[in-house]
C-alpha cells in the first residue's frame, strides 16, 4: 500500500531538480577571437593616419563587432540584451564586409 501511495504522489507531484545543481556552461577562452581583436586595434592606431576613411570604417566597424562578439559570449545578459549585442555583432560585421568590397573596387577598378 505504501508502495502505491509513493507512485502516486510521484505521478500528482514530481520532485523538482535543483536548477544549481547544474553546472554552469563553460565559455572557451577564445584566445583567437581576443588575439584577431587585439590585432584590430593595433593596426587601427598603428594606420590610423596612413588609412583612407573607408579602411578607418572598415577596421572601427570590426573592432565593435569583435568587441560585441565577445561580450555577448562571456558577460551575462538578459535575453533581450544578448539578442541586440549578437543584432549588433552581425550588422557591424556586414558594414565592414560592405566597405571592404568597397575599397577593393575601388583599389582594382575604380580610378
Amino acid at each position: 500500500m505504501a508502495r502505491q501511495t509513493k507512485k502516486i504522489l510521484k505521478k500528482i507531484k514530481p520532485k523538482e531538480k535543483n536548477s544549481e545543481a547544474k553546472k554552469p556552461e563553460k565559455v572557451g577562452k577564445d584566445y583567437l577571437l581576443i588575439f584577431i581583436l587585439s590585432l584590430t586595434f593595433f593596426f587601427m592606431i598603428i594606420g590610423w593616419e596612413n588609412f583612407p576613411n573607408v579602411t578607418r570604417g572598415l577596421y572601427a566597424a570590426m573592432a565593435i563587432s569583435l568587441s560585441a562578439t565577445y561580450a555577448n559570449r562571456h558577460f551575462k545578459f538578459t535575453d533581450t540584451q544578448r539578442l541586440w549585442t549578437d543584432r549588433l555583432s552581425k550588422g557591424t560585421m556586414a558594414i565592414a564586409v560592405v566597405l571592404f568590397l568597397y575599397s577593393m573596387f575601388n583599389d582594382y577598378f575604380g580610378k
